[in-house]
């Protein structure tokens, strides 16, 4: 498959110009603010149907572009594919030839319906060479500040001129209310276009300041002629007295076992978990953190994220980067982690901690609870006085009966868009269960051969750089299937023709052969 070269573009382009001394100021501007070491900032721009709630810049910091997310959505009255997108609306105006369906996906849901997913590629759309241009303009609509470029590549080969390495251009037909798996006559159906960029990998060469004149950014894709997506800007200076940018995740017990050495089967462990920003400020008072009202209500000023029940996502295909659903676990003995077998019953995501591996079936332990805690977020949706329930910031899990000796590994994942930024972050803790003596994971994979510097794991996905805790997070879910490990990696780099490997070649990943067939490959 070939996608178009991607272009970002923020300042002096647009009806208006700049000029030759617009462009020198930006060039001057731009060095002024590397001499100054100031450490650029993130920014996180997401459009549906065009609109975008207003992004209010703190302090004026360099800007580079980590994420770009353009969602277009046609609602239909029958099960017409992704007709409605190709016949009317803004995306009409695409070039829609060549295109496939490559995927279809039957999610269960929670009233015992199903939901229909179909994906396409290979649109010439997706395909051919594009360009974004990013315009901040003033209160007159004039261009204002430096411009930025960003060079996404093609989807065939990622190269080292790539600024982004993420980059996924597709469609969709979802249908919802299927009453069963190939009947969806009762279904409501939409259609929709996903644009999507992400992951900078040149944030400091790319980096652009963006003028306190500017009062709104304007996006354009260059295979939507015409088309302008546009963003209200709000300058906020910065302050002693707020959090600021960057996003730290501290977790540690707050419990200590009675035997004063180690956890027995059946005791309580607590953790407490902080959320800071990049300097250290805590983002809330010590023992609180804020309800699911205040983050419905858009309360929650210092960014913290709580799962988006709104958001449709989908593993390789949409959004799974904005999902923002805080998960923590407890797996262990960190020497038997391995991808868990266990199908998670979606009805025991309401206990107090669900059980993601047994030692039974996959040899070692593992349970999960959400923060908020599912019953409050989920029950909610017909209770919504159930959302203004108190969330501490302490996490007691109970060590199952089963658990064996060793070390175990806590560890949690969140997200945080704040001030234009928008991190996934998530932090570890070892203790010890049944035994003082510790034990060592011994990773079979080579994960890190690949994903280093911009692409590696502390800085893409979860912001997690120990890898003993993809295990127990990652187990299968009876509404998710393909939240299993091995599943999950095999489909993000089967799908992706940004691989530089064959995925079939087991020993690129590898270090030892593994058992039994390779899932989530598409045939």
């Amino acid at each position: 498959m070939h996608l178009k070269q991607l272009v970002i573009v923020l300042g002096c382009v647009g009806t208006f110009g700049c000029g030759t001394d617009a462009s020198d100021v930006s060039i001057a501007t731009h060095r002024q603010a590397l001499s100054a070491h100031v450490e650029p900032i993130g920014l996180s721009l997401f459009f549906s149907n065009g609109q975008m709630a207003p992004v209010h810049l703190i302090g004026d910091a360099p800007r580079f572009l980590q994420e770009m997310d353009i969602v277009e959505s046609v609602p239909s009255a029958t099960d017409s594919g992704i007709q409605p997108l190709i016949d009317g609306g803004t995306t009409a105006a695409l070039n829609w030839h060549g295109v496939t369906q490559v995927e279809e996906v039957w999610v269960p849901a929670f009233d015992g319906t199903f939901t229909r997913e179909r994906y396409y590629r290979e649109a010439k759309w997706m395909e051919v060479p594009s360009t974004f241009t990013v315009v901040a303009v003033d209160a007159r609509g004039h261009a204002v500040g430096s411009h930025l470029v960003a060079h996404a590549g093609s989807d065939d080969v990622r190269k080292k001129s790539d600024d982004d390495f993420v980059r996924r251009f597709v469609a969709r037909q979802v249908a919802v209310g299927c009453a069963s798996v190939g009947d969806c006559t009762a279904a409501t159906f939409r259609a929709e276009a996903l644009i999507q960029l992400r992951d900078a990998l040149t944030p400091e060469k790319d980096a652009r300041n963006v003028p306190r004149a500017a009062t709104a950014l304007q996006v354009s894709f260059s295979q939507l002629p015409g088309k302008v997506y546009s963003v209200e800007l709000v300058h906020q200076s910065a302050g002693s007295d707020g959090p600021g940018y960057g996003f730290q995740v501290q977790l540690e017990p707050s419990s200590a076992p009675a035997n004063g050495a180690y956890y027995v089967p059946g005791e309580q462990v607590s953790f407490r978990v902080t959320f800071r920003d990049g300097q250290g400020q805590r983002l809330f008072p010590p023992g609180q953190l804020p309800t699911y009202a205040e983050f419905v209500s858009g309360q929650v000023e210092s960014g913290l994220r709580y799962l988006d029940v709104a958001l449709a996502t989908r593993l390789y295909y949409s959004l799974k980067h904005r999902e923002s659903n805080v998960l923590a676990v407890l797996s262990g003995p960190v020497h038997k982690l391995k991808t868990p077998q266990t199908v998670v019953d979606p009805n025991l995501l309401f206990l107090p901690q669900a059980p993601f591996a047994t030692p039974g079936v996959d040899g070692y332990t593992a349970v999960a609870q959400t923060v908020p805690a599912a019953g409050i977020v989920f029950g909610g949706l017909s209770d919504p006085s159930l959302w203004s329930t108190p969330v501490s910031d302490v996490l007691t899990f109970t060590v199952p009966a089963d658990a064996e000796p060793g070390t175990y590994l806590a560890a949690i994942k969140a997200r945080r868009d704040f001030g234009g930024e928008a991190l996934n972050r998530g932090a570890t803790v070892e203790i010890q269960v049944g035994q003082a003596q510790a034990t060592t994971f011994s990773p079979k994979t080579r994960c890190t051969s690949c994903h280093q510097e911009r692409t590696s794991f502390d800085t893409i996905l979860h912001g997690i750089s120990d890898r003993r805790a993809c295990f127990g997070c990652h187990s299968s879910l009876g509404i998710e299937f393909d939240n299993v490990l091995d599943i999950r990696v095999h489909t993000i780099h089967d799908r992706s023709d940004r691989f530089g490997a064959d995925v079939m070649r087991c020993s690129n990943c590898h270090s030892s052969a593994p058992t039994g067939p390779a899932r989530g490959l598409l045939p």
